[in-house]
């Protein structure tokens, strides 16, 4: 999780340069998002590069939000956030 709390975090200094008004809300509805994993945490769809069936991700607005289930679906932690024109795992753009 610290590497999703640091993508989050530059997301929003990003948009706090950008669009001061929006930084806020795009954390809080990005939280808001992933509160729905705690009643159905396989909700998501399996990334697709990897096609791991506990590997998932939620998007929201451009943003590709991936975590992982645990095998009874009593855990999820969140991996990471990063914008959906990057490829999963790489960094770079497609």
């Amino acid at each position: 999780m610290p590497q999703a709390e640091a993508d989050l975090r530059a997301i929003r200094e990003y948009y706090e340069r950008v669009a001061p008004d929006y930084a806020q809300t795009f954390v809080d509805g990005a939280m808001e998002t992933t509160r729905r994993l705690r009643a159905f945490p396989r909700l998501g769809r399996i990334v697709p590069e990897i096609g791991d069936e506990d590997l998932r991700e939620l998007i929201y607005r451009h943003y590709r939000i991936v975590y992982i289930v645990d095998a009874e679906d009593e855990r999820v932690d969140i991996l990471t956030v990063f914008h959906s024109a990057k490829e999963f795992g790489t960094g770079d753009a497609p």
